[in-house]
């Protein structure tokens, strides 16, 4: 039995459908996503820290110099990204989430409530008396 190929079945058409996708720069805006690659910076710094950024393997924070170029920040290590890729995800960033959600804190560390004392009471013993 012979089959016949449809044009969206034939070969030369699959390949035109399934071009290889270029990985692209990722890039969350907000506190929570810079705070798990670097610590917060003084206001006199240079860097202004604007949200985390990947690649495949590359993960950092994303931050911005005063100069106005963007660098990805690993603990204290600094690599200069291309500028125009990353203004390019960040403008199609999500930004950060609620931030009335955000101040809130998870429940294991919120402080307990204080407990009303508890009240002990003690009976006496009986004493078996010999006669």
């Amino acid at each position: 039995m012979q089959v016949q190929l449809t044009s969206e079945t034939s070969p030369h058409n699959s390949k035109q459908l399934r071009k290889p996708r270029k990985p692209g720069w990722r890039v969350v805006l907000g506190r929570a996503a810079w705070s798990r690659h670097t610590h917060e910076r003084c206001d006199g710094d240079e860097l202004k820290l604007l949200g985390s950024v990947s690649k495949g393997a590359q993960v950092g924070a994303l931050a911005m110099t005063t100069e106005g170029e963007y660098v990805q920040v690993v603990g204290d290590h600094v690599t200069p990204l291309k500028t125009k890729e990353i203004a390019k995800a960040v403008a199609n960033a999500p930004k950060e989430p609620n931030s009335e959600f955000v101040k809130e804190s998870p429940p294991w560390l919120v402080d307990r409530k204080e407990s009303p004392t508890p009240v002990v009471i003690l009976k006496k013993r009986r004493v078996a008396v010999m006669p």
